[in-house]
This record gives structure tokens, sequence and C-alpha cells, in this order.
């Protein structure tokens, strides 16, 4: 799938309000990490940051500046019809996130870029690719390659880099603020079709087995617990359950895994969730894009202790997007986010977690292990030989060591 220049100038000229513009630059962003870490202190304490696709291995995401304007853009493209072939599960489609985007402009101050307009059905075969066209916000001029949190961290000074982790802890807890009906994967519709408000008899009937076909409700959106097991299983079936399974993860142990899912299936594990809010799942350093601006003094230079730092803003990457549990979230991988980050996730709570009994514990193992399934099932979608990259490394590494906590984690 190649995008061509061209084909950007036609995209922005139709959909700028100016048919003159002209482009500065057009650049591919393909640097992406995760913050990866994990109590044992065998396992890395954080992957370093390397070049590759990003989570989504169907999407690819350009930035896109224009000449004598403050405006820059940022263009999202899939192959056309991925939607029937991607990974499961398939992540979002351009339009459902792009009702995503307006929805958390719409009910916070995260700055995500704001939709502008997309087309999925091709351009009568002007593009062999569907395409989201973003505008990035506050005018900003920050390039996403050379501004990420990741690559910008070494040079911030402890107060700069504490003011951008206390303001990302805030974001987050503002994206877990906006809530839905129901639990899965975010859609273009309000509601997901053919679901129907669940009644007392529909709910008894669903959990006993009995007049399931006769009311013809699915009722997994109205369960964390299913919703969960669901995404989870196809990704092993994804990862484990073809030829390349023994390439992919080598010493897992997948008879005990689903024995230990089936007990914490027994437990309700997951369903203490409640309430369905939106996760982000995949977000990490490279997502978040800073600004650094000379101080109130107007002197210095941008990395001296007097610049302003902020989050720019954060980089659509939200196609592996759930309505879910907030716990997932790689931010909260262990050993936990930074102080500043759970400083502005719970408002300057002292010791604020989510983490507060042993089976909240054990629900983060879960999420680790569903992360990892995820970073392999896009390796093995390539049709390739799964690569050395350093998440799947991680990921590889981590799911058998998952296996084995899980055998006798606590579901209390």
């Amino acid at each position: 799938m190649q995008v061509t220049l061209e084909q950007v100038h036609d995209i922005v000229n139709s959909n700028d309000g100016n048919h003159n513009v002209h482009t500065t630059s057009f650049s591919k962003i393909q640097s992406t990490s995760y913050r990866c870490a994990f109590e044992d202190s065998r396992f890395y304490d954080e992957l370093t940051r390397h070049h590759g696709n990003s989570c989504t291995a169907s999407q690819t995401c350009y930035h896109i500046a224009l000449c004598d304007s403050d405006r820059s853009y940022l263009l999202l493209v899939s192959p056309l019809g991925s939607s029937g072939t991607a990974t499961p599960p398939a992540p979002i489609t351009l339009p459902a996130l792009s009702t995503l985007l307006s929805k958390i402009l719409d009910n916070t101050a995260v700055p995500v870029p704001r939709p502008v307009a997309h087309d999925v059905s091709g351009g009568e075969g002007k593009w062999d690719f569907g395409w989201l066209l973003l505008r990035v916000p506050n005018s900003s001029r920050t390039h996403p390659l050379t501004s990420s949190l990741a690559s910008v961290r070494p040079s911030l000074s402890p107060r700069q880099l504490a003011r951008v982790e206390l303001r990302l802890g805030t974001h987050l807890r503002a994206l877990h603020g906006i809530t839905n009906d129901w639990f899965g994967i975010p859609m273009d519709k309000p509601t997901p079709d053919p679901l129907i408000v669940p009644t007392f008899t529909t709910l008894f009937t669903s959990q006993t087995g009995e007049g399931a076909e006769e009311c013809g409700e699915d009722m997994t959106p109205y369960s964390w617990q299913d919703t969960f097991v669901l995404q989870l299983e196809e990704l092993l079936e994804q990862v484990c359950g073809n030829a390349n399974a023994r390439k992919t993860v080598p010493s897992l142990d997948i008879d005990n895994l689903r024995l230990s899912l089936c007990r914490a299936m027994g437990s309700f594990l997951f369903d203490d969730v409640e309430m369905p809010r939106l996760i982000w799942v995949t977000g990490n350093e490279e997502d978040v894009i800073v600004s650094l601006n000379p101080g109130k003094d107007g002197g210095g230079t941008t990395h001296e202790e007097g610049a302003e730092a902020d989050i720019a803003y954060i980089l659509p990457t939200f196609r592996r997007a759930l309505w879910g549990d907030p716990l997932m979230e790689a931010w909260f991988l262990p050993p936990g986010p930074t102080t500043a980050i759970n400083e502005g996730y719970f408002d300057g709570e002292e010791d604020g977690t989510l983490i507060v009994l042993p089976r909240h514990k054990t629900k983060r193992t879960w999420y680790t292990v569903y992360l990892a399934l995820l970073v392999l099932a896009e390796e093995v979608s390539q049709e390739g030989e799964v690569s050395n990259k350093e998440t799947v490394r991680w990921a590889r590494s981590i799911l058998p060591e998952c296996v084995e906590i899980l055998k006798s984690a606590p579901c209390y």
C-alpha cells in the first residue's frame, strides 16, 4: 500500500477549504514502542525504542505540513477491505475511529487530532486504500518523529518531565471517564445492532442457557468477562492455532493457560467491571507528542530549565481501543506508571492505585497476556517469519512467565 504526494495533495485540497495548498513535508510515522515492564527482575525494566510498524499493522500514519500555513494534518490509511481480513480481534474501522475521536473531543480536554473527512470507498478508483484526514490541534507544527515523549525524555529536566507526566495522567483519567452502554470494540454506530437492552427475563435465560435462540439476543457485550474472554480466545487462535505456533511462542503451555482461564471465569474474576470505559489499550510514550516553548521570561533554549514542556497532542493510535476495564491500559503494566502519571491520574490522591485486592493483580497479569498476544498476532498477520523486534522478544518472554504466575494466582 503506497501513498503518493499527488494523492495527499488531492485529499488535503479537497478538504482544507483552500484549494491551492502546498505541502512542505509529507512523512510516514513509523516510530513506536511499548513501555513494557514486569515485576520479575529477570525481564526488561523498559523496552528500548525501535523503528517499525505500529501495533496495528494494517494502518499507516502520515504527517503533513502545509506551506505558508500554521495548519498541519495527519493522514491515516488502511488497505481497502482490510476489515474483513484484519487480525482478529479486528481493529476498529476508520469511520469508527473518526466517531471515537470526535467523542473524545466533545467530552474531554484531551488533545487528540480532530477528524476532518474520511473515505473508505476508494474514491471511484482514485485510491487503493481507505483514509481518515485529521487536523492537528493547537496549530502545532511539532513533528511527531522528533518530539514524542520517548524521544525527548532524556533531554527534559525533572521539572519538565513531571509536568508532562502529570498532564498525561490527567488525560488518561479523562479518557477513562468516557463511558458506554456495552463492552467491546468501538463502532461507528450509536449501539451495536441487533442488541436489545436486557430485561430480567432475558438476563436469566442467558445465564441458564435457556431461551437464547428464542430471544435472539447476544448478551456478550453486556459482560466484561464474556467480552474479554472472547477477545483473548480469538488472539490465542490467531497466535497458536496455525502451523507457525511453535515459531511464535515455542514454550507457551496453552493447556495450562486455558485451565487457569477456566478457573478465573469460574470465580467471575473479570465481572467486577460494571461500567464500560474507554481504554486506549496500546498507548505508549511514542504516541505522546511534546511541545517545548520558551519560559515566561522569553529567554533560554527549549531544553533549558526555563522552557515550558507540555503535551501538544496525542497521536490517534486508538485502533485497538476497547470499552472495558481501565486496568487493561499498557500504562499500568507492572511495575505501574511513574509517580507523576499516577498523581495526575488520581488527581493528587496519595498512594492511589487501581490494584486494591489480590484479584486485581491477577487481572493485570491476564491483561499482560492479552497485550503480548496482540503483539504476536500482529506479527503473525504479516505472513512471514516472526521478527526479532524488542516488542516481539518481550512478548515471547513474558507469556510463559505469565502462565506460571496464573497457575496459582488468587481470584479473590
